[in-house]
């Protein structure tokens, strides 16, 4: 144990400001106030009425009055401003000094001036350094689960802004708000542990617990660093992606995390994955669990959301504004490029995060890579292409405006696909359609024109009904090892009801809506519970039931990415993906990557 400094310390939970009001009024006292209309009066005594006025004397006063109301004014000016400034440094101390020293035995001991205590929820916390400089850090209590709720994430970013931008030098309070590079430092933020070190945060009474990864293997981990017998350091910088989502979809959560791996190696950071709130479930459940670097993850208290600077970071759903915003974008994308060049940068991120972590469990790598096989060999052999199409319904519309409320017709699709291949294979278009009298791509010209060209088109869609539709009929499915089915498919199969009074055949109906995939055994919204904490049945068919339709998607983009040129719309985030996975050599340079979707250019996030 050493000595203690005598710091102050002021809390701004996420519910409160962080910061004092920016104007302060100087207080008046009666003595003050006394003593200026004292000096302002006239002290000669009145004449006397038996005597006659003192003409000499009231000449020789009113000869030079000037020097002496100078005097007075500045006796007065210095006055207010050592009462002034005594009072801003009662106001400043009190509120934001700690007791001296900390206790290390005694939570009693962390009560503030005022009877206030250091909180027990995640907290912007305002402190003086042993120079009376403003500082401002963030406490997470050491006991507290990981992650933190994205409720919470949130707002101590939200606060996090309004500190930074509020505390000026010496402690000073601007005004004025101003924007800030990507890499912006902080002068005044203190990271966690040198917070801990200077003592200007307690240290923790509790146990601290270590961050637990994908990958990690808790009971591996002994005394003294010791992991899996191998002595090793806590790392000095790392990245934690935090696999949750809002909106139920699995597309955002896949560019995020393939973006912040790609930050991570960009900014010399160890990179991790939680996958604790994931609604999928595990992350190995999919994929093979990330590389993992070789040191140690970091203290949960010490993995932060904002700022950016802080050693460990933490980047979830609800930090994309922060992580992946407009800063990001001026930092990361080229602004004297026009069009999809502007994103060079940042596709490359992504490309980096695709080719270290999309890496399918076995089973499913074993089949994309046999049926890729089965759809390519024949048609290469014959000089033609496989042009891949995905078609996203379900709660996603399009960007273009006269489809804002619809989908993209089918028809657009073929007819696409059509022109592609007559320009990469120089087949030429049915007579029909070079006239001006387009031939209606229900007829079975369709077929016959993708044998013609020795081509194949490959369809892959959250709709499967899509696949049934008479537009579609000379295409194959992307990937036929899980298929989600409707209703009208179930009855065809000859599913029956056991029931004459209830419908119980439900199928995947129109695509994919988040409800739908929220009210799949599990509660409702996200957050809510963690996986493992339910046993009932339903949670565990539910559960089922999200990996069945997780996997099922990641199947679809694993088989069209391999595809010669690929069809899709932009408002979907599969289509995005699929673009990096193309790369972008084959996707942006050489063009086989084609949005449909109101001539828009490649973008990452929404």
């Amino acid at each position: 144990m050493h000595a203690r400094r005598n710091n102050h310390l002021s809390i701004s939970s996420p519910s409160t400001s962080a910061l004092p009001p920016p104007t302060l009024l100087t207080p008046r006292t009666p003595r003050s106030a006394a003593a200026k209309d004292y000096l302002l009066s006239d002290r000669s005594l009145p004449s006397s009425p038996g005597l006659p006025p003192s003409i000499l004397r009231h000449e020789r006063r009113s000869a030079t009055p000037y020097p002496r109301l100078l005097k007075k004014i500045l006796v007065i000016f210095c006055g207010v401003t050592v009462l002034g400034w005594l009072a801003v440094r009662h106001w400043y101390t009190t509120f934001h000094r700690l007791p001296a020293p900390y206790a290390q035995d005694n939570k009693d001991q962390y009560e503030l001036v005022g009877g206030v205590s250091l909180p027990d929820e995640p907290s912007v916390v305002a402190v003086l350094d042993h120079k009376g400089r403003a500082k401002w850090t963030i406490s997470i209590p050491p006991d507290h689960g990981f992650p933190l709720a994205p409720a919470q994430y949130q707002e101590l970013c939200e606060q996090a802004s309004e500190i930074s931008q509020n505390i000026g030098e010496n402690g000073r309070v601007l005004g004025k708000r101003r924007s800030r590079a990507y890499y912006y430092a902080d002068p005044h933020f203190v990271d966690v542990s040198h917070a801990l070190e200077d003592g200007l945060l307690p240290a923790a009474n509790a146990k601290v617990s270590m961050v637990s990864p994908v990958g990690f293997d808790d009971s591996a981990m002994q005394s003294n660093n010791v992991y899996k017998g191998q002595k090793m350091s806590v790392c000095e910088r790392s990245l934690t992606f935090i696999m949750e989502t809002s909106d139920a979809g699995m597309g955002n959560s896949l560019m995020a995390l393939w973006m912040a791996y790609g930050l991570a190696k960009k900014e010399g950071r160890a990179f991790f994955v939680d996958d604790t709130r994931w609604p999928y479930g595990n992350y190995t459940d999919y994929f093979a669990p990330p590389p993992a670097p070789d040191c140690l993850p970091p203290m949960t208290s010490q993995v932060l959301p904002c700022p950016h600077s802080a050693n460990h970071l933490a980047v979830s759903a609800a930090t994309i504004p922060w992580t992946f915003g407009d800063a990001f974008g001026e930092e990361y994308g080229d602004l004297k490029k026009t069009g999809v060049m502007r994103q060079f940068r940042i596709f490359a991120l992504a490309s980096q995060g695709y080719e270290a972590l999309f890496r399918l469990r076995s089973d499913d790598a074993n089949y994309v890579t046999e049926r890729t096989r089965f759809l390519q060999e024949s048609v290469h052999q014959n000089g033609g292409l496989t042009v891949g199409m995905h078609i996203r319904r379900g709660d996603r519309h399009p960007f273009e405006f006269q489809y804002s409320k619809d989908y993209i017709p089918l028809d657009r699709f073929v007819l696409a696909a059509r022109e592609l291949l007559a320009e990469r294979t120089g087949h030429p278009l049915p007579a029909n359609e070079t006239d001006g009298n387009v031939n209606s791509p229900r007829t079975p010209s369709d077929a016959d024109f993708f044998a013609a060209a020795s081509s194949q088109a490959v369809l892959a869609s959250d709709d499967p009904d899509i696949y049934s539709s008479p537009e579609m009929s000379a295409t194959v499915r992307a990937q036929d090892r899980i298929v989600l089915a409707s209703k009208k498919t179930l009855e065809a199969s000859g599913a029956k009801k056991t029931n004459k009074y209830i419908d119980e055949i439900s199928g995947w109906e129109g695509g994919f809506y988040r409800d739908v995939f929220w009210s799949l055994g599990l509660p409702s919204k996200p957050g809510t519970a963690e996986k493992g904490k339910s046993d009932s049945q339903a949670a565990q068919q539910g559960m089922r039931m999200r990996e069945l339709v997780g996997r099922a998607y990641l199947l679809d983009i694993a088989v069209l990415a391999h595809s010669d040129a690929l069809l899709c719309t932009l408002s979907s985030t599969a289509c995005r993906l699929l673009a990096v996975m193309m790369g972008w050599e084959k996707a942006m340079a050489q063009g086989s990557w084609v949005n449909l979707d109101a001539g828009l250019g490649w973008r990452p996030l929404d």
